[in-house]
């Protein structure tokens, strides 16, 4: 079983840790702690202002109708 919890530092105590042993009591569990960096949904609108200079630079790119991207991609997961 996995389970992810996303809380603020200040909500963690004895209380959490009890939860945790009593959710997974007589297992042995792995406990890894990162950082969230962005607690906001991504807005689909600045994505999209983000890529425009990117879809501007390859404006003029065109891809060769022959070319098979199933076998370039077979290539690079050998």
């Amino acid at each position: 079983m996995q389970v992810t919890y996303r809380v603020p530092v200040e909500a963690l105590n004895s209380g959490f840790l009890d939860m945790i042993k009593a959710s997974f009591a007589g297992k042995e569990i792995s406990i890894t702690v990162e950082e969230v960096t962005n607690s906001q949904p991504i807005n689909q609108k600045e994505l999209y202002k983000k890529s425009l200079p990117l879809l501007e630079r390859f404006n003029n790119m065109r891809v060769d109708p022959a070319l098979n991207l199933s076998d370039l991609a077979n290539e690079v997961n050998l």
